[in-house]
Parts: C-alpha cells; structure tokens; sequence
C-alpha cells in the first residue's frame, strides 16, 4: 500500500496553463521568441519540443523559467483549483501523507494553497531545479522518510512525470487535464492514466 501521495502543482492541481500562456507571450514579445497561439497544440508537444519550436535552446529556456516563475507570483491570485481535486485531498487525507514536488517556487505554491484553504492538506512542499531533475529529488525524499519505491506514487501532467517516475522506480498516475494530451502520455506507459479527479481515488482504491 502507498504510504506517500507526492502531488505535481502546475496542471495537476493548479491551473497555472491558462494564468502562464499570457504571461510567456510577454516573455516572447520581448525576448524575441515565437507567442503560443494554441493552448491545444502546445499540449501535444513534449518539453524539448517545445522549446524548439518556439526558436528557445534549453540553456534560454532554463533561464527565463526563473524569471517567468517571478512574474507568475503576481498572478496567483487569479490561478484556480481544477475542478474537483479538492474532493480528492479531503478523501486521501484519511489514509494518506500527502506532499508537494514541483518546479514552481515554493513562494508561489504556499500562495496558491493559502488562498485556497488547501495548505493543511500537505505535509511538505519541494521544489527542485530543471537541471537537477525530479527523478534525483524524488528518491531523495525516499531516503529522507524512509519510504520503499512501492510505498510512493506521483501525481504529475506531462510526460516528463513519468519518465522521472520510471528512473525512480515509484508508481506514476498521469492526469490529462494538464499540460500533455492523453494521447501524449499513453505513448509513456504512466501507471494509469486519471481522466479526471476522482479516478484518482479509483485507482487508489483498487
């Protein structure tokens, strides 16, 4: 049985797609990169992808992340809960430790969480470098709280989740109303794939 729920925040709990794609097209503007123009068919590209067709390398990408992530703190405010992961919280809480791990500033979370009555739900918050990687972050958290790889999943939305996910040996619930389409993160043989919140606790349940 899991022991530890480890949650991604952007486009797993927090809706921070439709807050961020203005924002990066200031960043475009004025840095002189291409703007998204669809939501849907960024959803389709992987990371690397991503930067590449927006005319970024990695090293830009990695840099400007940083001072995107700034400017987002003023916007939290406005970010919202997806719909019906709430519910979900209240119905792990029973059984589970919950935790947050995230490229996001850990300022910015707390914020979000704050505003939303949502903070007491976790037992921790980390954050960790794109550089680093998640797979090293994760593993030592295990560490850190003695946890075996079967006693830990993550919650995540893109397919860099699970790859990170599959490097540390945990479990991987991919959640489709994040930043890849399903289709996108089938292709990476997540665990189970969540369509909506509730079929986290499904999936949970089994």
């Amino acid at each position: 049985m899991y022991k530890l729920v480890l949650f991604d925040f952007d486009g797993t709990i927090a809706n921070t797609l439709d807050a961020g794609i203005p924002l990066f097209n200031e960043f475009a503007r004025k840095y002189g990169f291409l703007e998204i123009r669809d939501k849907e068919e960024v959803r389709g590209f992987s990371l690397n992808q991503f930067i590449k067709n927006h005319r970024m390398s990695r090293t830009k990408f990695i840099f400007y992340f940083k001072k995107f992530l700034k400017r987002l703190n003023s916007k939290m405010d406005k970010v919202k809960p997806y719909d019906g992961i709430t519910d979900v919280f209240k119905e792990l809480k029973i059984n589970y430790r919950m935790a947050i791990l995230s490229t996001n500033s850990k300022e910015n979370i707390v914020r979000f969480l704050n505003r939303n009555n949502l903070l007491f739900y976790f037992e921790f918050i980390e954050n960790y470098s794109l550089l680093l990687g998640k797979s090293n972050k994760i593993k030592r958290i295990m560490r850190k709280m003695n946890l075996k790889k079967n006693e830990v999943v993550y919650i995540g939305d893109d397919i860099r989740d699970i790859k990170a996910s599959q490097k540390s040996g945990i479990d991987i619930i991919a959640v489709t109303w994040g930043f890849h389409k399903k289709e996108i993160l089938k292709e990476k043989n997540p665990t189970f794939i969540a369509e909506k919140p509730q079929d986290i606790i499904k999936f949970l349940k089994l």
